[in-house]
């Protein structure tokens, strides 16, 4: 292979690790459970992770709470910001 070459190299690489680095599919899956009710989540992103959890088999863990879609449309925190912001500690 030349030195300089017009093929991109930042193709991801697939590496295959041993039994310890694999992923957990409950890990996995507890990810795409975070993105369906993250505010901060797009629309196109709760699609696809409804989508791979219904590819895991998990489609029954896809529903989302009726109040957790009002808090998303309205963009009510669990936190207030008073209250985040009195907890960063100060360096």
């Amino acid at each position: 292979m030349p030195l300089f070459s017009s093929r991109a190299t930042t193709a991801p690489a697939h590496h295959h690790h041993g039994f310890f680095h694999r992923r957990d599919r409950d890990r996995v899956a507890g990810g795409y459970k975070g993105a369906l009710s993250n505010p901060n989540t797009t629309r196109a992103g709760r699609k696809q992770a409804k989508h791979e959890l219904r590819a895991m088999g998990r489609g029954y863990e896809t529903h989302v709470s009726f109040m957790t879609k009002v808090k998303r449309a309205l963009g009510i925190r669990s936190t207030p910001r008073r209250q985040r912001a009195a907890k960063r500690t100060r360096y």
